[in-house]
């Protein structure tokens, strides 16, 4: 059985190549997982990370390669298989039920037999205080969810992976979301886990925390292995350089051709001390008419909080924000609306679009489309098609007609859906997150073009990127925001890629 394998040596994975479509995700990569070692894994968005996890944690079977621990093979068909061999994630979002007590929470789906949602028996209740202590919780089993913060969901999530006998543990981005304190404590837990057998696999961006963690650090690039270093050859510069490095320089240019700035307008968008614990602090800045900015940062430097928060979808604590002169009240997606915000988010399939909906009826949703298509509360179709016609016109939407189902639609064309659907309710401030996000490169070019051609007309645009090429050109200036807050401000048309990066990385 799986669950005799891991524990007896090392775990690999030779060979492990992984297609999607014509996307070859990763190319024969290998690695080793030792007992009582770091294994860290970093690279760029994109460089197959997310694949790899997903195959080591059964969600993925490879197309070739082979997994195996202790010398024997090692079958991971889900997920389930994978926790009963020893292998245990810790994801990069926090997904709990806040409904329950942080106890059921870290046995869900883990039970045997018939249990009580809202109580824990005492064989539970033992076995949770137990995982719970071991990463240095200051809660119990019986505290409810909802009354957590985000640090302590991040250790009730630690601890739910300590359940049973696991003795890999892989960690997906597991301090993003947290304060340089609450990290440090989580670090220690991590140092602790290692130090007493257990093998874990770290991804993340914070170079800080991988040269404290790591004894090995594997460097993937455009799916493959570009580097491999031992904790006695650390060094930043040079895993950034190989990090970075590109195959195809033409299509990311490490700077962009100089072009004449846009003339200064009106301020439309100011933000003054926003803050939002736990998430980013004391970020101010403004926006002028006809302007684009853009603001890098590795994933779960909250960037993208920032922006729902602008856009009234998340709630902050301290700070204004400013539309036209006007002050929009805080934690109200209705009056960002009707000042003049609209958001464009990272999850295009989630919250972007609709789609089970037309493109046709995805683009006459929003309240100050094109009245004239709705009359005495009824719809005028053929008006309706025609608007929706032009949009898809103008914005080069690949399509067989406006009937189509926004979500049979490719990746770049329902990113341009997105945004012809925010640009239809003619916002003040255009806010994006993510814009080529899992799009191609042709798509990217395109999207480009529409967000600076957004830019204009009585309009500025807000541009929030983990992936820093896509900045570099188009926005007029750059924020680097690091650890929830802007540490420098760049010339979106002269900075450099690694430029962008050696202040982003903590």
């Amino acid at each position: 059985m799986n669950s005799t394998l891991v524990g007896q040596g090392p775990v690999r994975l030779e060979g492990i190549s992984q297609r999607f479509g014509g996307v070859q995700a990763l190319r024969s990569v290998s690695l080793e997982i030792a007992p009582g070692q770091v294994h860290a894994v970093l690279g760029e968005n994109g460089a197959g990370k997310s694949t790899l996890i997903k195959v080591l944690t059964g969600v993925l079977q490879p197309d070739e390669g082979a997994i195996s621990a202790g010398g024997r093979p090692l079958k991971l068909h889900s997920p389930r298989a994978a926790r009963d061999a020893g292998i245990t994630a810790v994801p990069q979002d926090v997904v709990l039920v806040p409904q329950l007590p942080i106890g059921r929470n870290v046995l869900l789906g883990l039970e045997h037999g018939l249990a009580r949602k809202s109580r824990l028996s005492a064989g539970e209740r033992e076995l949770v205080e137990s995982v719970l202590a071991q990463v240095g919780a200051d809660f119990d089993a019986a505290t409810p969810t909802a009354s957590l913060s985000v640090p302590q969901l991040r250790l009730a999530q630690l601890a739910r992976a300590l359940v049973g006998t696991g003795t890999v543990l892989v960690l997906d981005e597991p301090t993003a979301a947290l304060s340089a304190a609450d990290a440090d404590h989580l670090l220690e837990r991590v140092e602790a886990l290692r130090d007493s057998g257990r093998a874990i696999v770290y991804v993340s961006h914070r170079f800080s925390e991988v040269m404290r963690l790591a004894d090995v650090v594997t460097v993937l690039r455009n799916g493959e292995v570009a580097g491999r270093f031992d904790r006695g050859g650390l060094d930043r510069a040079t895993i950034i350089e190989v990090m970075t490095k590109r195959t195809e320089e033409s299509l990311l240019p490490e700077a962009a051709e100089p072009r004449p700035a846009p003339s200064a307008g009106r301020t439309l968008l100011d933000v003054r001390g926003l803050g939002s614990e736990g998430r980013f602090e004391d970020v101010s800045f403004s926006v002028g008419e006809a302007r684009v900015l853009g603001i890098a940062g590795v994933q779960g430097s909250g960037q993208g909080r920032l922006l729902a928060a602008i856009a009234g979808q998340e709630h902050y604590d301290t700070g204004t924000v400013t539309v036209s002169g006007a002050a929009v009240g805080k934690g109200s997606v209705a009056r960002a609306y009707r000042a003049g915000l609209a958001l464009v988010p990272a999850d295009r399939r989630g919250a972007g679009i609709v789609g089970g909906m037309s493109i046709q009826r995805n683009l006459a949703l929003p309240v100050r489309s094109d009245r004239r298509a709705r009359r005495f509360g009824l719809r005028r179709l053929a008006l309706e098609a025609r608007t929706a016609g032009r949009y898809v016109h103008d914005f080069g939407v690949r399509c067989s007609d406006v009937r189509q189902l926004a979500g049979t639609l490719s990746g770049g064309n329902q990113q341009k859906v997105s945004l012809a659907r925010a640009l239809a309710a003619d916002p003040a401030v255009l806010l994006i997150d993510e814009p080529t996000q899992g799009v191609d490169v042709g798509a990217k070019a395109e999207i480009r073009v529409l967000l600076r051609r957004a830019a204009g007309a009585g309009r500025c645009v807000v541009v929030a990127a983990s992936e820093f090429e896509d900045l570099i050109g188009l926005a007029d200036d750059i924020l680097v925001m690091r650890s929830g807050r802007i540490v420098t401000q760049l010339d979106g048309q002269r900075t450099t890629y690694r430029e962008i990066l050696h202040h982003a990385l903590p």
